[in-house]
Parts: structure tokens; C-alpha cells; sequence
């Protein structure tokens, strides 16, 4: 069966030489993978993936220079769109945007969804301790309410990761999803998905920590407003605007936990390559094929869901 991946990275040299340059090539306690245009197409090839959402991962792109974070955004944002226009049909691009620097990000925002073609918008859990919830992102999440647009969320590295503890060294372990479900916590219980109703979050790694703790958060959020502490929510209704990927170890618990939050319709299939070497991507599209619990939703999590979000058809 065909699939539309949502959570699929590149690479581009420019990416690639500025991390060196920077010094955070292996930020992540990660080996940062090799990705060409050449390997990209043979994982589509072999994992049957019809369209692909291209993203940059983590580290984000910023360095503490707004000026050559703007550049290297657009540098990276062009290189998506020229390869989408080269492969009609096999690739779109989520933009990347140059934040802490909401200014610049705004500028950005602006370019690559009204003249650079992109799908949607990436964001980092937080650029430089910056959360999305916070009201200096109030600018840019106003334009991006007012496009209807889609965000995708992608962990990064923590501003505060605990030395000497094991999870300090693959942050990819604990500390990603730790961020992730910090970052869209922040927006549920900063009013910040009801107040911009006509965003789309995807959410990644089968929504992280969030099925976990949704009940918890709905729990504390309403204790917390009746005692004047913090504003009241709709926890429910803000989750109406998340989408949630796959990408990972999604099985044979990460699904299913997921299921008990999420709506059928909003669960997206993500590989996660390069970061996820093709043979264990084609391991995990084969248990999902033979996992009996998926057979009323299989064609919605692996292609129907994400053409619909997107309005992309494949």
C-alpha cells in the first residue's frame, strides 16, 4: 500500500557545513546520517512512499546570528521547493524559520507560503529556550492562523539537559519527547490552539508524552484556573487541533496508547528517514501491515489522513 510520509528529513550540504561550523554536528548525542538526493528516492522507492513531506530535524538552524539564521532558512527553504518542482508530485516541504527571531521568522513565513510553495511550517519545540506558547511568538502564530496553516513540530535539544545522566547522551531517548509534549503543553494551557482555532499541529512520535498525561493536564488545568491560578481551557478542544506521526517505535504500544487519545483521522504515518536507516522503516511498515488492530485504519494512517491535511493528492 501506498503512504504519504509526514515526518521525513533532508540534508542539504548547506545544512550539513553550518552544523560543522558551529560545532553541533553531534548536538544530539546522535550520529547526524548522510542524506542525497539519491538515497531519498531509493527509500521511496522501497518503502512505497508515494509523496513525501520534507522537513529539517534537529539541531535548528540558529546559532545566536538572526541575520545568518534568516539566510541559511532561505537557503534550505529553496533547496525543498527546487526539489519539489524537480519530482512533481513526490515532495512537498514544511519551511523552516530562522526563530528566536520572530521578526525575521515572521518575514520568512511569509515568503515561502506565498511565493516558495511550502505545505506548511516547521518548528522546533523552542529556538533558544523560545516556546511556541510564549506571547512573543504572538505575531507570527496571527499570520499563520490567518493562512490556516499547518505546523510541524520537531524536538530539539533542551536548554537544560541533566550531565552524567544516560539520557543526556542520545537525547533522541527521553529529552525529544520530554520537549515535544513541554512545547504542546505550553500551547494547550496557554489558551494559545483555542485562541488560533484554524491552526493544524502535527505532533510527532505518536503525540510523545501527551497520551500519557492528557487526563492529568485536563485535571490540573481546571484545579489550577478555579484557584485564579492560570486561565481556563478547553484542554479537549485544543486537542482537536493536533495530528499526531507515527514515526518511531510506534509499535506494538506506541499506536495503541496513542488510539486512546487521538481521533482515527488525525494519525499520520512518518518514517523519520534518514535518522531511520530504510531496513527498519520497511521492518515497521510490515508489522503494521500485519497488525490485525490497524485494518480499519490503514489506508487513513498511511495516506488518506495526510492527503486530506495537506490537500495534497497522490
Amino acid at each position: 500500500m501506498k503512504a504519504m510520509d509526514v515526518h521525513c528529513h533532508f540534508l542539504p550540504q548547506e545544512y550539513v557545513e553550518a552544523l560543522k561550523r558551529y560545532g553541533r554536528i553531534s548536538e544530539d548525542g546522535f550520529p547526524c546520517p548522510q542524506w542525497s538526493e539519491e538515497m531519498q528516492l531509493e527509500y521511496m522507492e522501497k518503502a512505497q512512499i508515494a509523496h513525501a513531506v520534507l522537513t529539517i530535524s534537529s539541531p535548528h538552524p540558529y546559532f545566536g546570528d538572526g541575520a545568518y539564521s534568516a539566510q541559511l532558512c532561505r537557503m534550505l527553504n529553496e533547496s525543498a521547493a527546487a526539489l519539489a518542482r524537480k519530482y512533481p508530485g513526490m515532495f512537498s516541504y514544511a519551511a523552516v524559520l530562522p526563530l528566536p527571531d520572530v521578526e525575521r521568522a515572521l518575514a520568512e513565513a511569509r515568503f515561502a507560503i506565498e511565493q516558495g510553495g511550502a505545505c506548511g511550517i516547521k518548528l522546533s519545540s523552542q529556538a533558544a529556550g523560545l516556546y511556541p506558547g510564549d506571547e512573543r511568538m504572538e505575531p507570527l502564530l496571527e499570520y499563520l492562523n490567518e493562512r490556516h496553516a499547518v505546523l510541524i513540530f520537531h524536538p530539539t535539544r533542551p536548554q537544560a539537559v541533566p550531565e552524567g545522566c544516560f539520557t543526556s547522551g542520545p537525547l533522541p531517548l527521553l529529552e525529544f519527547i520530554n520537549d515535544t509534549t513541554r512545547a504542546v503543553v505550553d500551547l494547550i494551557a496557554n489558551g494559545t490552539l483555542e485562541k488560533y482555532g484554524n491552526l493544524r499541529v502535527v505532533v510527532p512520535h505518536c503525540g510523545s508524552f501527551l497520551p500519557n498525561i492528557m487526563d492529568r493536564l485536563e485535571g490540573i488545568t481546571r484545579l489550577l484556573a478555579a484557584k485564579g491560578i492560570g486561565k481556563p481551557v478547553d484542554v479537549r478542544k485544543s486537542l482537536q487541533s493536533l495530528y499526531f506521526d507515527v514515526a518511531g517505535d510506534a509499535l506494538p504500544r506506541g499506536i495503541q496508547i496513542l488510539r486512546t487519545m487521538a481521533d482515527d483521522d488525525h494519525i499520520l504515518f512518518g518514517g523519520d528517514f534518514p535518522y531511520t536507516p530504510i531496513s527498519m522503516i520497511a521492518d515497521k511498515i510490515e508489522q503494521m501491515d500485519g497488525d490485525h488492530s490497524l485494518d480499519g485504519i490503514r489506508e487513513k494512517l498511511y495516506w488518506k489522513n495526510a492527503q486530506s491535511l495537506f490537500d495534497i493528492r497522490i
